[in-house]
């Protein structure tokens, strides 16, 4: 039968065990959480960037039906701009659509508007042509201006991902003493255990002093138990107890 010492000496050890898993348990699932939320995090980084370079590559995609349109888009403004006012902005004299006088003539009449509309077809014309040579450089200047807006987007993703990096690397660090409190209360359960387990074994004084505080007799009769000779010797009570090697 196993002395009462070699007992709890177990007992600590492996409650000690039990505590130092736990911890270890606790650690491992702090660090977990931590890189689970940064695969998130990296995650979301990611489709940021790859929407702002589908969005940049979309700019090049049917180039020239878009410089068709910017042609059309730019004649259309230059006729605008081009064609007599027809209002004057405020405090301002309107200027007149016709500065030929107006005639009662026939002949004068269609001449005239046989004239205006060759300005007319002449200025189409042209704003036609300014638009469609300056289509391509206009598309391009958009389109440039539209990548450096997502190139400096895509640098500040990056700057993020990189600080949720080093930021996951201190976290996890952290996260790896999570079970510090149970990790210690094992470390001191285990130590006093093993300090027990060699001293019950060993069978010297000290560890049949020891075992002597844990006897039935000890701790029922209130006797106070005496270790001498080998013997156990109980004496009166109340008497104050001691130990004779």
């Amino acid at each position: 039968m196993c002395d009462p010492l070699t007992i709890t000496s177990a007992a600590l050890l492996a409650g000690g065990t039990a505590a130092n898993y736990y911890g270890q348990t606790q650690a491992a699932n702090a660090r977990d959480d931590v890189l689970a939320a940064e695969r998130i995090r990296q995650r979301g980084y990611d489709k940021e960037a790859d929407a702002l370079n589908k969005k940049s590559q979309g700019l090049y995609e049917n180039f020239g039906a878009k410089q068709d349109q910017t042609g059309s888009d730019l004649a259309a403004m230059f006729r605008d701009a081009s064609a007599p006012a027809q209002t004057a902005p405020a405090g301002q004299t309107a200027a007149p659509q016709d500065v030929m006088p107006s005639s009662t003539s026939n002949i004068v009449n269609r001449e005239q508007s046989k004239q205006q509309g060759l300005a007319d077809a002449f200025v189409g014309q042209q704003a036609d042509a300014l638009g469609g040579l300056r289509a391509f450089g206009d598309l391009m200047g958009s389109n440039s201006r539209e990548q450096a807006k997502n190139a400096s987007l895509l640098g500040q993703i990056l700057g993020f991902k990189t600080g949720s990096s080093r930021v996951a690397g201190l976290e996890t660090e952290q996260a790896s003493h999570a079970g510090d409190g149970w990790s210690m209360a094992g470390d001191l359960a285990r130590g006093l255990g093993s300090l027990g387990m060699t001293v019950g074994l060993s069978g010297g004084p000290l560890a049949s002093s020891l075992d002597s505080m844990f006897t039935p007799k000890a701790l029922g009769s209130g006797a106070a138990v005496i270790k001498q000779a080998g013997k156990l010797v109980a004496a009166a009570p109340g008497a104050t107890p001691y130990v004779v090697y």
